[in-house]
């Protein structure tokens, strides 16, 4: 083995750098012209090898770190964040930039940024086809320029190339974010000066864009699932609101208690005052500092809440006031009125839906009530006058007591007839 190569062993063995073996090598080759050049070619060769190799494995080793920060990232916008300054960091760049597919616009938008200073181009759309970002996202493929400007290859627009100018950005590189066939976004390294791209650098940025594509979907679909959970958890807490809500309206019924004390328990429970109409519109009980009753036809500024109510049946909201229709057996009875609170979030307004069903009940109640005592009434004044001696008998008498009428005492019956009301009735004990 000839000295040369001898020495050009040993400076590779001590890891020099390929400077400093071209320059020795080009001193041993004055004495040894032939196998000194053959020598310092293999040399160098070896050396670009080992240089690729060891800038692979710190491209392998910073990816691995790259995921791991964008694993811990929960937060889609944090993950954006993470991956432009990454990008950036990475490949050396002046400015790293992200942009999002908009499924309705068929466009793409500007997400996120490093190193830039311009809100114009931080405020850039790129529609599909135009200008480098745009080819990406029509062909989901990467492209790449060392001068932007100047390249007739991507179909300019006044728009992109003036916010592009105003960044000052000559290189550009933008590479796909594709999972599992779904396009989501560019990823972009850029220079402000003239800087030619290599393969490994486009192959780098996609390496960077294909694992920051998992992450953004990942960190999307577990904010989606965070979300759903606390909707879910949301919704049983109403649910669980309004059924401690009806046990009380029905613990506030089996106690005897009436319309007004089923007002007050709601308007507790929701921290508002209550109203109670009756189907003319008339208050019949209230809870709270209510208002006072509006013009004719306008209950308490409701007219509006309580028509869509009546209309559909549910709660609603007009004017900053809620209305829930009281009905039983497809008749309305009248209806809840609330105010001085925010609006009612669904287990709120689930609450005011079950007050008024109880409410609906108690008010049936009382009407059967009223007119199974009305037929009472008329059923015993009809059996008394069908006694044309005026006898009454010992049950006619105990009928009439749980009446709250004396019939074992003498009456005075008073007939007026009046020009437009028909005629009326009136009875009394002949000493009242």
């Amino acid at each position: 083995m000839s000295r040369t190569a001898l020495e050009m062993l040993r400076l590779l063995a001590q890891d020099a750098p390929a400077e400093r073996i071209d320059e020795q090598a080009r001193v041993l080759a004055e004495a040894d012209p032939q196998s000194g050049e053959i020598a310092r070619e293999l040399a160098l060769r070896v050396r670009s090898g080992i240089d690729a190799h060891r800038r692979r494995e710190a491209e392998l080793s910073a990816l691995v770190d790259i995921a791991r920060d964008l694993a811990s990232r929960p937060d889609p916008g944090g993950v954006l964040d993470a991956i432009v300054r990454r990008a950036r960091s990475l490949l050396g760049t002046d400015v790293a930039y992200l942009t999002l597919a908009d499924a309705e616009r068929g466009d793409t938008f500007m997400r996120a940024t490093a190193g830039s200073v311009s809100a114009r181009f931080q405020a850039l759309r790129l529609p599909q086809g135009a200008g480098l970002g745009g080819l990406v996202a029509q062909t989901r493929r990467p492209y790449w320029t060392a001068d932007y400007p100047g390249d007739d290859r991507y179909a300019h627009t006044t728009e992109i190339d003036a916010a592009v100018e105003e960044e000052g950005l000559v290189a550009i590189c933008g590479t796909p974010l594709v999972v599992d066939g779904e396009f989501v976004g560019v990823l972009f390294a850029a220079n402000r000066s003239r800087r030619p791209f290599t393969r490994g650098e486009v192959a780098l940025l996609g390496s960077l864009s294909a694992l920051a594509a998992v992450s953004l979907v990942q960190s999307r679909r577990a904010a989606e699932t965070a979300q759903a959970l606390a909707a879910l958890s949301s919704a049983h807490a109403g649910i669980e609101q309004a059924a401690a809500a009806h046990d009380r309206f029905a613990g506030v019924v089996l106690s005897g208690g009436g319309v007004d004390d089923i007002a007050a328990a709601l308007g507790e429970i929701l921290g508002c005052w209550v109203a109670v109409l009756d189907v003319d519109d008339q208050r019949i009980a209230s809870y709270g500092p209510a208002p006072d009753p509006g013009p004719d036809h306008d209950p308490l500024g409701a007219v509006e809440a309580v028509r869509r109510s009546a209309a559909s049946g549910r709660l609603a909201e007009a004017d900053g006031l809620s209305a829930a229709v009281v009905s039983a057996a497809g008749q309305r009875l009248g209806t809840l009125v609330l105010g001085g609170c925010p609006p009612l979030d669904s287990g709120q307004g689930r609450t005011v839906e079950r007050a008024a069903m109880v409410t609906a009940l108690v008010l049936l109640f009382r009407l059967r009530a009223a007119e199974s005592d009305q037929r009472v009434r008329t059923d015993l004044l009809a059996d008394l006058l069908a006694r044309p001696d005026g006898t009454v008998d010992t049950t006619l008498v105990e009928r009439g007591r749980l009446l709250g009428l004396r019939l074992n005492t003498p009456h005075i019956l008073a007939v007026c007839r009046g020009a437009r009301r028909g005629v009326h009735l009136a009875a009394a004990t002949a000493g009242d």
